[in-house]
């Protein structure tokens, strides 16, 4: 379903990331940043397995697996995800499929396609998307309104003048 553009070779990545130990100071340093860095990973990689970061990503390349992140996850145009994501915010502007769980929101854009369920509190797909699944909100987040009394009121004979 989801085949790489232009037909260019494509490697495969096996790799084992760790990242040394910050010392408070300079993690203070970094939160208190005015300006956020993203990461970026290009749309020459290729991924298999579990991808686990905080903070925001741009991903751009090829993936397959589970998706878990404590930040916001941009599916940017030449990616193409076959992946479960679980993240505070995802932003899809190209290809995915699976389901998605975003305690904050997903927003699919123009273009983009989703094929998978989504739940989250705030779900937003353009009008120039493709999406194809089911929405659910996350738990205690929405209800359904309470239209019995309406229905009652409107079902009630009307009384002559």
């Amino acid at each position: 379903m989801f085949n790489r553009p232009n037909g260019r070779k494509v490697e495969t990545l096996d790799a084992t990331f760790s990242y040394p130990e910050n010392s408070k100071v300079s993690t203070a340093r970094i939160e208190s940043s005015p300006t956020t860095r993203m990461a970026v990973i290009t749309d020459q990689v290729e991924i298999k397995g579990t991808l686990a970061f905080d903070g925001p990503l741009e991903f751009n390349g090829t993936f397959e697996g589970e998706i878990i992140s404590q930040g916001i996850l941009t599916i940017g145009t030449e990616a193409v995800v076959k992946a479960e994501i679980h993240a505070t915010k995802v932003v899809v502007r190209g290809k995915v499929q699976g389901n998605i769980t975003a305690t904050e929101s997903v927003e699919v854009c123009d273009n983009a396609e989703l094929f998978g369920d989504v739940r989250t509190a705030k779900f937003i797909v353009s009008e120039a998307a493709t999406f194809r699944g089911r929405s659910d909100p996350i738990e205690g987040k929405a209800s359904a309104p309470e239209f019995a009394p309406v229905f009652r009121r409107l079902s009630s004979p009307a009384k002559p003048k």
